[in-house]
């Protein structure tokens, strides 16, 4: 092989492991500092990391304690940023279902029987057919 070839196998080499790299880098995210968790007051961590501009980070705080849609919460992130109040009204669904209705829930479900967990959920809850639904699918 002729010295020429060589050394253009070699830069077409050094090219396609630099795209990869270039690649590979692109999916990684670029802050890596692990964000802050929230310290009592719920609300005022979430107002003070969507102020400081890491808005995702508070719609992911929130999203965790209010069990909100990405919708909800960054609406609500929006309303709080803006000087607005929000309270985060009734629990989310799923939230103190009995044990044993999840249980039987479950059970119904993995046996192909869907609507009658979401029966036994509405029975034991009084959620919505569209809340029990969601949970029954979460199951």
């Amino acid at each position: 092989m002729s010295p020429a070839v060589q050394i253009a196998l070699a830069v077409a080499l050094v090219v396609v492991v630099f795209l990869l790299l270039l690649a590979l880098r692109r999916g990684r995210p670029r802050d890596l500092v692990a964000p802050d968790r929230p310290a009592g007051d719920g609300q005022a961590e979430v107002l003070r990391l969507a102020r400081a501009g890491r808005t995702v980070e508070a719609v992911k705080v929130l999203r965790e304690q209010t069990g909100l849609s990405l919708l909800e919460a960054k609406r609500a992130v929006d309303v709080l940023v803006s000087g607005g109040t929000w309270s985060p009204g009734p629990p989310a669904p799923g939230k103190g279902v009995d044990d044993a209705v999840r249980a039987e829930a479950a059970r119904l479900l993995y046996r192909g029987k869907k609507i009658q967990a979401i029966k036994v959920v509405r029975e034991h809850t009084h959620m919505s057919l569209a809340d029990a639904k969601r949970y029954v699918e979460g199951l």
